[in-house]
């Protein structure tokens, strides 16, 4: 059996660089035709607890255990290491929705600071040309207005983190996570593994008090609970999405689905 944990998504920084009005003032980016292959091996995207009314709808979205007593919200776009379901062949992303940390990219915010005491941002730079794209900047060095907004996402997603990760943690400290895996039979008969992930536990969650379910409501976390629990209805559609990209012999049954706790 294949077993791949849920938070496999690991991406090299060795091609980055910062982000520079003078090293980069001639450098492009095209936007309309985004290449997703950079992301065509990974089985999660991070996301903020505020993209989950639209990530909900689209992937599982599920949790894991950060060590600062904090966590994590990840949407599953894949059940085996190194296959998302959602870029094709092509690099094209085949979702309906596009998590802002992709939206984002080939930009990412760094924990390092200018000498104006501003963060430094980082980019990919192999996704930038020569030729093809927007410009970075104008003919006085400025950010153009949509790289002005793409810098002020990243901003908001670094602050979203916090708080997500702040989110996963309430509810983690009410009891009500708990860890759980996801066993899936594919048409021709392979077997995979999703481990090391968090779900809500539904019969502890109703089972608190109400003043703990007061403070839920009111950090946000609650709605969170909620959101994740829903999402988890699209593991059926991920697997489905899995056997079509599969060959398998006709006429055999969806995918199997067995989820319960993680042995340890």
């Amino acid at each position: 059996m294949n077993k791949t944990p849920a938070s496999s998504n690991t991406t090299s920084s060795q091609e980055f660089t910062i982000l520079h009005r003078d090293a980069h003032r001639l450098l492009r980016l095209n936007r309309d035709q985004r290449d997703m292959r950079w992301v065509g091996g990974l089985i999660s995207v991070a996301l903020a607890a505020a993209e989950m009314p639209a990530a909900a709808v689209e992937f599982p979205c599920v949790m894991t255990r950060t060590e600062d007593g904090g966590g994590r919200l990840l949407a599953i776009t894949g059940l085996e290491q190194g296959r998302n379901l959602f870029v094709n062949a092509d690099g094209h992303w085949t979702g309906n929705y596009l998590p802002a940390v992709l939206r984002t990219w080939p930009f990412r915010l760094l924990n390092e600071y200018d000498s104006e005491g501003a963060r430094l941002v980082a980019v990919h730079r192999p996704a930038l040309s020569v030729a093809e794209g927007d410009a970075l900047f104008d003919e006085q060095g400025r950010e153009m207005p949509w790289l002005q907004s793409v810098l002020g996402e990243l901003v908001s997603l670094d602050a979203g983190a916090a708080t997500t990760s702040e989110l996963v943690g309430a509810l983690d400290a009410a009891g009500v996570l708990h860890e759980r895996t996801l066993q899936v039979i594919l048409p021709g008969g392979r077997q995979m593994e999703l481990t090391g992930f968090l779900s809500v536990d539904e019969a502890r969650l109703n089972a608190l008090d109400p003043a703990q379910v007061g403070e839920l409501h009111r950090k946000g976390a609650l709605s969170l609970a909620y959101l994740h629990l829903l999402s988890l209805r699209r593991f059926r559609p991920l697997m489905a999405l899995a056997a079509q990209q599969e060959p398998s012999p006709q006429g055999l049954p969806t995918p199997a689905l067995d989820s319960g706790p993680a042995t340890a």
